[in-house]
């Protein structure tokens, strides 16, 4: 192939790392190839004796910003973009009065080379924009523009010119062009790397170990997400555990229920009593006579203040942790009086309405929380037979109650007071088995309302509960048995409530 003498082209020349440019001037310029480079890169080529020419003179526009902005204009991204074989193009580009421009030579600001240890703004400076944008534009345009992003494919360009008295064949400009695009890939990718890095310190800064999981060979963490956290509340008692974060954050949920004074004792997870009266102490009393069994080391709750004369009363039992939203000062010492006692001001710890997350294979499952609130005006008799308002009460509280208590859920209560509660068993005669055992233990000889997590599918489980003294029953609707359920409920004379919405909890 022959050297086009008269044919005059131009290589734009913006590299930060200045090694190794005298060979591919020489070159270049043997194939009458003109050059056009930016500030330094300009001043160096001149050093070495080549004519060049500033791209500022010819686009009428200085490097302004410390050099931020030096390649970032639309004649020099015209000139090399537009397409040669285009009338249309053609004629837009004549108009600007620019140089063409065949070959793009562009190495970047080393980014990934400084330290993350410099200042952040140093760092920052580092990211280059012209550079890769030009290299990116001249990639797209391989057809007619050849594009070097190293240092170490100037020999190639070299070889490739001589080979071909000053072209380069569309084999090697393509070849280029895709090594180019790895190229601004990997470097965007590095800066991602760096700012997600940067992310990532400040998560660590919010992650707080604890001891460790649900069991000892489990690490744990609590991630914060506000300042006022479980752990900003502690006043006292010994590290707390993330089986001990699960119990208090269920018992607040739970409690977040009632307005009136309520005491409610985890175990597990799982409320084992809950009770409201007109006086936080009676509240407390009801609830630990619920299962006082299963409230032997459990999560006490409580949405009133504490005073002296509680205290002492908590105190005279075994529990891990007690949840208040205030205390006296002579609560406090009388509490602090066991050192492993953990006490909680739960003032800041209110529930805010949200999602939730939970971690599975391949993913991670999102809800919104259950904000469902009963109300009288939620349910509907569908028997003849019409409870009173305080059972009505009953009916209402204990479905508040089972909305927290693992499926299946059974809650029996009396007087805002649960008699007995069946939890996490996998049919609902279980449950209401369990839930029975309890009310036996503890109590037999009182009338009881039921709520139940969901539908009761078959009678068995009504059955159970008519064989004691149970007054009514509330329960989500849907069973493709509801109409059996009311026929049998209407026969024995009870009380049956239907809402819309189920309450499952796993």
């Amino acid at each position: 192939m022959v050297v086009r003498k008269n044919i005059r082209r131009n290589a734009l020349i913006s590299v930060y790392d200045k090694s190794l440019l005298k060979k591919l001037c020489l070159t270049l310029t043997k194939y009458n190839i003109d050059l056009i480079s930016t500030g330094t890169t300009a001043k160096k080529i001149i050093s070495l004796g080549f004519k060049c020419k500033e791209i500022s003179d010819l686009t009428r526009f200085k490097e302004i910003l410390d050099g931020r902005v030096k390649t970032l204009n639309p004649k020099i991204h015209a000139s090399i973009l537009f397409k040669r074989n285009d009338a249309t193009h053609n004629n837009t580009f004549n108009k600007l009065n620019f140089p063409k421009i065949d070959f793009v030579i562009a190495n970047f600001y080393p980014f990934s080379k400084i330290s993350n240890k410099e200042m952040v703004t140093k760092k920052i400076e580092m990211i280059d924009i012209g550079g890769p944008a030009m290299i990116r534009s001249a990639s797209k345009n391989f057809n007619s523009v050849t594009s070097i992003s190293k240092i170490k494919h100037y020999e190639p360009l070299i070889k490739e010119l001589e080979k071909n008295n000053g072209e380069t064949t569309l084999a090697f400009r393509k070849r280029m062009a895709k090594l180019n695009f790895k190229l601004t890939s990997d470097y965007d990718l590095s800066i991602y790397k760096w700012f997600n890095k940067s992310d990532k310190k400040k998560k660590e800064r919010n992650k707080i170990k604890i001891k460790y999981g649900e069991n000892p060979n489990q690490k744990a963490y609590f991630i914060k997400n506000s300042k006022s956290n479980i752990f900003t509340s502690q006043i006292s008692g010994k590290e707390l555990g993330y089986n001990n974060i699960l119990d208090i954050c269920e018992g607040l949920s739970c409690l977040n229920e009632f307005i009136e004074p309520t005491c409610v004792i985890v175990k597990h997870n799982n409320p084992c009593g809950v009770a409201s009266a007109d006086n936080i102490k009676t509240s407390y009393v009801k609830a630990l006579k619920s299962d006082p069994i299963s409230a032997f080391g459990g999560v006490i709750l409580i949405n009133k203040e504490i005073d002296e004369s509680l205290a002492k009363t908590i105190n005279r039992r075994f529990f891990e942790i007690i949840v208040a939203p205030k205390y006296t000062k002579e609560a406090i010492n009388i509490l602090k009086s066991k050192k492993n006692l953990i006490v909680i001001n739960s003032g800041s710890l209110i529930e805010k309405k949200g999602e939730t997350f939970k971690s599975v294979n391949s993913g991670v499952l999102y809800q919104e929380k259950n904000s469902y609130k009963i109300s009288k005006t939620k349910i509907n008799l569908v028997t003849t037979k019409k409870s009173s308002e305080k059972t009505i009460d009953d009916l209402l509280f204990a479905f508040k109650v089972a909305k927290h208590v693992k499926s299946n859920a059974i809650v029996l209560a009396h007087n805002k007071q649960t008699l007995g509660i069946g939890a996490g068993q996998m049919s609902r005669l279980d449950s209401t088995r369990m839930a029975i055992i309890k009310y036996k233990d503890f109590f037999r000889e009182k009338k009881f309302v039921c709520a139940s997590d969901a539908f009761f599918p078959f009678t068995d489980s009504i059955k159970m509960l008519l064989k004691l003294k149970c007054d009514a029953i509330i329960q989500p609707n849907g069973s493709k048995n509801d109409d059996k359920i009311i026929s049998f409920a209407k026969k024995n004379k009870l009380s049956l409530y239907f809402v819309k919405n189920r309450v499952f909890k796993h």
